[in-house]
């Protein structure tokens, strides 16, 4: 007869197992997608006509155009301008006496 003594079966802690496994997930997507994704997100959201920044660079302001369109100017000013005083500008300091 031969006496068989098997020793405790380790468990497997498959909540911390998960937890680990879950955070290395994370972790590589967030490193593949900063350093090796082809495309920015943003590039991908951006409309057709500015995906390039030259265009935009390119892009003309001229505000005698808006303040001399007829449409512009039939527009009414409902609140006064805002008057900043040279001198007065920001708060006066608490801590001087």
């Amino acid at each position: 007869m031969a006496i068989i003594i098997e020793g405790e079966k380790r468990k497997i802690n498959w909540l911390a197992l998960a937890t680990i496994v879950l955070i290395v997930a994370v972790l590589g997507t967030a490193i593949y997608y900063l350093f090796f994704a082809a495309t920015p997100l943003a590039e991908k959201i951006a409309p057709v006509p500015l995906r390039s920044i030259q265009e935009l660079s390119l892009i003309k302001l001229e505000p005698e155009t808006i303040i001399n369109n007829p449409t512009f100017q039939v527009l009414k000013q409902y609140v006064n301008p805002i008057e900043i005083e040279s001198g007065a500008v920001g708060k006066a300091n608490p801590f001087l006496r």
